[in-house]
């Protein structure tokens, strides 16, 4: 096993976390602030002085910019212009970079989608969830199916040709028929891409809570399951491919900055609990407010923490997570990067997942089937 890190491979991505929300969802387990209007600036300026200064052995070139949240659709054009123009001092972006934004319906008007075109976005994300207006007032969601389709329908008119829908299966109230019906709305919305999370009752959510409590009710394994799989007949029906577990895009259209996460690319996370990656080496931004602000005054690093180079845990997570891709991994390419032989490293768990019909192998290329898909956990918890 190699002793260094591999290098950095490519132009790198960049994360930029924006944390104010209106309202916090009662499923959110993302470093979020219900917050006044007045903490914006001193945080724009406290993020500007950290992309400059800090994290300074990123590559020097990148391709994506990913604005996430929170709800960086409260952000106005002149603030994500400020933003974008802040990694442009630092980095050289290339010509077709892609720059996402994440939104959330209600925020996002036809006018506010223009003034982030000429900004610079050449991506929204629309934190849809749900398409079933009772569903989405039990989980605190702002906006009805009727504000969703609209947003999406005012980021077509503004001229954005790159529009995705995050979705999430499981919430309460939602049964298999109504999620059903989610996706069939979703479909005819003409998204280009679709993310589609399953609901994670393990986090300190208040939702969480209220299902480990019992005052809550949410879907049980099985239906999840039944669920996910109509999800991909449905969505690979209409000509959404699936290319990673929770992920569909039509032809040109997959997340360039999410693919950084899935192919051990290198990634600058900025803002209030942000999280990088490069040179092997992984960290994670402070999720309190005023700790950032306070660090940034200083100025010093907003790390919380800082996981090192260990070429045991990286090759894991390599493994991992690129086994969530459709065309999953090369054990070969992947084995010369990290200086093992993965086919003898792993023998036993490849094997196991084989007869499990979890994995299909075809020479040094492995890939999860529709089954492991379903019952990744497992595999992934014998890779570790």
């Amino acid at each position: 096993m190699v002793e260094a890190p591999p290098p950095d491979e490519g132009p790198a991505g960049i994360y930029l976390h924006f944390p104010f929300c209106k309202e916090r969802c009662t499923y959110c387990d993302f470093a979020t602030v219900k917050g006044p209007a007045d903490a914006v600036e001193p945080y724009l300026a406290a993020l500007e002085r950290e992309i400059a200064t800090f994290q300074r052995g990123l590559p020097e070139v990148a391709d994506t910019v990913y604005f996430g949240g929170g709800t960086p659709s409260r952000m106005t054009p002149t603030e994500v212009r400020r933003a974008l123009e802040a990694v442009r001092n630092r980095f050289r972006l290339l010509p077709g970079s892609e720059v996402t934004l994440e939104g959330n319906p209600e925020s996002l008007s036809a006018e506010r989608m223009a003034g982030y075109r000429e900004a610079g976005i050449t991506r929204i994300s629309i934190g849809v969830q749900s398409l079933d207006d009772d569903v989405l007032r039990r989980v605190g969601r702002a906006h009805d199916a009727a504000c969703a389709s609209r947003a999406v329908g005012a980021a077509r008119r503004v001229g954005f040709d790159a529009v995705s829908l995050d979705l999430i299966s499981g919430l309460p109230g939602e049964d298999l028929s109504r999620w059903r019906d989610t996706v069939r709305r979703a479909v005819s919305l003409l998204p280009d891409h679709v993310s589609v999370y399953l609901l994670e009752t393990d986090k300190e959510t208040p939702l969480a809570r209220s299902i480990r409590a019992g005052r809550s009710a949410a879907a049980d394994d099985d239906t999840l399951a039944l669920a996910y799989e109509h999800t991909v007949s449905a969505l690979e029906g209409d000509g959404y491919a699936l290319y990673e577990i929770s992920s569909f895009a039509r032809p040109g259209h997959r997340s360039r900055h999410n693919l950084k996460y899935w192919t051990d690319g290198a990634y600058g996370g900025f803002g209030l609990g942000a999280h990088g990656y490069h040179a092997g080496a992984r960290r994670a931004n402070t999720r309190s407010l005023p700790a950032y602000l306070a660090l940034l005054a200083a100025p010093q690093d907003p790390v919380d923490w800082a996981d090192p180079w260990d070429p045991g845990r990286r090759l894991a997570e390599a493994l991992i997570l690129g086994l969530r891709l459709a065309e999953g991994v090369n054990l070969d390419r992947l084995g010369e990067r990290y200086g093992v032989d993965l086919g003898i490293a792993y023998a036993e768990p490849w094997q196991r997942a084989q007869a499990a019909g979890l994995i299909e192998r075809n020479g040094a290329e492995i890939r999860l089937t529709a089954r492991g898909r379903i019952c990744s956990s497992e595999l992934f918890a014998d890779l570790i």
